[in-house]
């Protein structure tokens, strides 16, 4: 945390009037303190500092007689233990004609929002005081897709990592280790180190096969629409096209544009030619293009958008078979 405040705009800060980001208290205000800085955390433009003056007057003086100020830094920091998430704060004193005061310099905070009291949790039959990680749970439970994931924690879940040219999978044994609001924490291996990952690149599914959660983790780069053309190609040239077709296929990648009624490959009948050339028209992946000057001629012609995903796919298809 930097705050570029020196003590000079400090004391200019206490003397002005208060405004949303300058609050003062007494010695004997103590029971506001920890209310008034949670406040600034939770309100304050991210990384802008408040400050909360402790020891000074609602006219901006320093308070007469002069208080210990480490035992106020100490009970301020006791007050602190008890916010949660904690608050990033600095204290500061600052000096005016001889009377010193507290300036606690507290900017927004990115964790709010931030609570001026403890949540408590059941361990067994006791009730207990939460601990950051619990309360930390207790918020990601807020987010319906942080609160999903929870369910499955201390359990084994499926992984995949998503590429742009593929997919691979975890190791069967990976645990759910824990999840929050920000990224959630998987164990691949007993008495490995985990891994985590931002939750905004995590997607949630179900392996119905084994009955658990699934999670597709999407790698930096994906492009959601590329993979998407991709699932279809692989579909139509599986499932729909025969392989002279995809054969066919290859050789207008290779041509860039035939005329419709001409043979391509001897080898492959006119008639299969035209039925596998319908499907791919059919499915976007082929663009029929007339050409206006002379003979008026019409030409197959690769759809420009499919063209980087079959120059992938064909010729990955073909070897397969």
């Amino acid at each position: 945390m930097t705050i570029d405040l020196n003590e000079s705009d400090l004391l200019a800060r206490m003397r002005n009037f208060e405004d949303h980001l300058v609050e003062r208290k007494t010695v004997k205000d103590e029971k506001d303190w920890k209310k008034t800085a949670v406040a600034f955390a939770n309100s304050a433009p991210v990384g802008l500092p408040a400050i909360l003056y402790i020891g000074v007057r609602n006219n901006g003086e320093i308070e007469t007689p002069q208080r210990d100020l480490d035992e106020i830094q100490r009970k301020f920091n006791t007050q602190m233990q008890r916010v949660f998430p904690r608050i990033a704060y600095v204290p500061k004193i600052i000096s005016e004609d001889g009377q010193q005061a507290l300036a606690v310099v507290i900017p927004g905070s990115e964790l709010r929002p931030h609570f001026a009291g403890l949540s408590y949790v059941r361990k067994g039959s006791e009730t207990i005081d939460a601990s950051e990680e619990q309360f930390g749970e207790l918020l990601a439970q807020r987010n319906s897709k942080a609160a999903l994931i929870l369910k499955s924690k201390g359990n084994n879940v499926t992984v995949i990592n998503r590429f742009a040219a593929g997919q691979t999978q975890w190791p069967n044994s990976t645990v759910l280790i824990d999840c929050n609001q920000f990224y959630v924490t998987l164990q691949p291996v007993p008495h490995e180190p985990p891994s985590s990952f931002p939750l905004s690149r995590v997607e949630i599914n179900a392996d119905n096969l084994r009955r658990r959660l699934q999670l597709e983790i999407l790698e930096p780069g994906r492009n959601p629409w590329n993979e998407e053309l991709e699932w279809h190609v692989r579909q139509v040239l599986e499932n729909v096209m025969n392989r002279e077709g995809q054969s066919l296929l290859r050789w207008l990648l290779i041509q860039g544009r035939i005329e419709c009624p001409q043979q391509f490959m001897t080898e492959i009948s006119l008639r299969t030619q035209n039925e596998q050339m319908e499907i791919a028209v059919s499915n976007g992946m082929v663009r029929r293009e007339k050409e206006t000057t002379g003979m008026q001629l019409t030409f197959y012609v690769v759809n420009s958008e499919m063209r980087p995903v079959l120059e992938r796919v064909v010729p990955e298809v073909l070897k397969g078979r």
